[in-house]
């Protein structure tokens, strides 16, 4: 994220007297979405953990940079907004720093802070776990409920690497328990190519019959490496040749046996949707935890606060519990597991997995 920052601080230098535009605009809200929705998000724990070690004081060390360095560039945008945020972030922290954000430097990119390659696979990495929210959705098959395995398939070693080596983020994001790489995206996925009848159709008129039998005759992998490698495809005809570009085709993508897949022309990943008995009983109590976070929300809980939890357990829901009790303590910070029918300091009553299951929570 301090790479991206730096890198971002270089285009609007660059761009200054137009950082208003719809271009810079853009680009400054998928830094933003990326510092939300990526580094903030996955620095919870790091944030949150009772231990004040150096991985936390350096989790809130980039943080608080980025955040002050983000104000400076839009102080000469957002004039107040920027103002009101120096004066909680920066001024009632270091008194010795300017009164006003308006009289700080703007601020200035170092190149050595900008790291191309390491952007590059964090990007790959982030398109793994993007590919595979979309392969789970295809399925129907919800985040909170853990899959065997993940497979992917990509052509460059050194972001393999990378992505192996960042092993856990993905395993976290995608509630899964391996991870490999397959030799070909056609294990995972298969394309079918279809002619894009009424474009081809307005474009070369009487010579459509004579294209949609070449296409047919064409190995589909074949075309699809052309198309991605040259971004076009040749096709001979009587009078000469034409070249078939993305538009002038139709792609259809089908998962192979087992799996539920998603890609580009990057990447493919699939992740297996056979369920265990082990499977399930973990995503019943995720679920649960899910309820209870919300429990907790909605009882004005702090985030800190460790409760006991209240209910009659049984059937389903009680054997996924007693399966996976740990897991489910540490989730929503319960010190004790109590086996009766109380509502503590609030109670919520919820379905899950076809049982009516009431759950009392109590802080310590």
């Amino acid at each position: 994220i301090i790479s991206k920052l730096h890198l971002f601080i270089k285009e609007a230098n660059l761009a200054l007297n137009d950082f208003s535009s719809e271009k810079m605009m853009k680009k400054f809200e998928l830094f933003l979405d990326e510092l939300s929705n990526w580094y903030i998000r996955r620095s919870r724990r790091r944030f949150w953990k009772s231990e004040d070690d150096s991985d936390k004081q350096a989790a809130y060390a980039v943080l608080y940079e980025v955040l002050t360095t983000t104000i400076k560039i839009l102080a000469p945008v957002l004039p107040f907004i920027t103002e009101n945020m120096y004066q909680n972030l920066v001024k009632n922290i270091d008194s010795s720093m300017p009164e006003s954000i308006h009289l700080c430097d703007y601020p200035k990119s170092e190149e050595s802070m900008i790291n191309l390659s390491l952007m590059d696979k964090v990007d790959a990495l982030r398109k793994i776990i993007e590919l595979g929210r979309s392969a789970r959705n295809k399925a129907s098959i919800k985040i909170r409920q853990p899959l065997a395995e993940l497979a992917f398939y990509i052509k460059d070693d050194d972001i393999f690497n990378f992505i192996m080596d960042q092993k856990q983020v993905v395993l976290d994001e995608l509630n899964i328990k391996k991870i490999k790489r397959v030799d070909h995206e056609t294990e995972l996925i298969k394309y079918k190519v279809r002619p894009n009848l009424p474009l081809l159709g307005q474009k070369y008129g009487s010579e459509l019959k004579i294209i949609k039998e070449r296409l047919n005759s064409i190995d589909e992998n074949e075309l699809l490496k052309q198309i991605r490698n040259k971004n076009k495809f040749k096709i001979e005809l009587k009078d000469g040749e034409i070249f078939l570009g993305r538009d002038d085709l139709l792609f259809e993508s089908e998962s192979t046996e087992g799996f539920t897949s998603s890609g580009d022309d990057s990447f493919t990943v699939g992740l297996t949707t056979k369920l265990t008995k082990d499977l399930i009983q973990e995503g019943i109590v995720r679920d649960i935890i899910r309820h209870v976070q919300t429990m907790r929300k909605n009882a004005n809980f702090a985030v800190e606060d460790r409760i006991k939890i209240f209910a009659l357990l049984d059937g389903t829901v009680g054997e996924a519990i007693s399966s996976f009790e740990k897991l489910f303590k540490n989730e929503v910070l319960a010190v004790e597991l109590i086996n009766q029918s109380k509502t503590g300091e609030y109670s919520e009553t919820f379905q899950i997995a076809n049982q009516n299951i009431q759950f009392g929570i109590k802080r310590i």
